[in-house]
């Protein structure tokens, strides 16, 4: 693909002091039309007159969107460039691939774990669940460091309001006189959103979730992974049952 042919940046956002979301649309987007919620591609940035290597994110966008969306936490050279990129700079994207969160609007009951950036593939879901209007039951869990981390915590606010959703961030860095009491809600409606902090585990599910017959779906780092497998089967969930984002290059069907 050449330099003209690429698609190209239209907008870039600061989301939080480390992360950030590009959008981009432009030709040869109709091999995106048909993507699905917390799919992922690779992309290819065009700067100093060639193209970087491919680096791959979820698209972050519901797939009713017409511009793809990634949102990208700073973790190295590419990533921490990321927030200077200008509009108009060329962009390869190659995708969308993945299966993961495949069958999750055919479920009554969904319970989502993230950690940090993890929760992108979530985004895409529950901004596809809007549009769709589903009528799924959702529990999302969102572990971060510090509340300021928590950077679509206004916009998942705003979604416990269109859909069946409760949210529960889960802080570990956040000092004991600055901890809310738990289940704080900004909207006056309790279990909306809820507060705990300290390290997700068995204990915290145990307080909100009210059933195993939900579909669980978890997405962050691979340690943060294995911790919550770990705790989700010491509260009873087989750890085979959870669907896990690997970023396996496999394409839908």
């Amino acid at each position: 693909m050449t330099e003209a042919e690429a698609l190209k940046i239209v907008k870039v956002e600061k989301e939080s002091h480390d992360t950030t979301s590009i959008y981009f649309s432009g030709p040869d987007m109709a091999r995106f039309k048909n993507r699905q919620p917390g799919q992922f591609a690779t992309i290819r940035i065009f700067r100093d007159g060639e193209w970087s290597e491919p680096h791959p994110f979820t698209l972050s966008c519901a797939p009713e969107d017409e511009t793809l969306r990634m949102t990208i936490k700073k973790s190295g050279a590419f990533t921490s460039a990321i927030p200077d990129i200008a509009p108009g700079t060329p962009i390869q994207c190659s995708g969308p691939f993945g299966q993961f969160c495949r069958d999750i609007g055919t479920n009554q009951h969904v319970v989502m774990i993230a950690g940090g950036v993890g929760i992108t593939p979530f985004l895409s879901v529950l901004r596809h669940f809007k549009a769709i209007k589903a009528p799924s039951s959702i529990l999302l869990f969102w572990a971060n460091k510090t509340p300021e981390d928590a950077f679509a915590a206004l916009e998942l606010e705003e979604l416990t309001k269109e859909l069946s959703l409760h949210v529960v961030h889960v802080f570990s860095r956040v000092a004991p006189e600055d901890q809310h009491p738990a289940a704080l809600h900004a909207d006056g409606r309790p279990g909306r959103i809820s507060h705990e902090f300290g390290r997700l585990d068995q204990s915290i599910f145990r307080r909100y979730i009210p059933s195993m017959d939900a579909s669980f779906y978890l997405c962050g780092p691979p340690p943060m992974q294995q911790a919550v497998l770990d705790e989700l089967k010491q509260f009873g969930v087989d750890p085979g049952s959870v669907e896990k984002e690997a970023f396996v290059f496999s394409a839908k069907p």
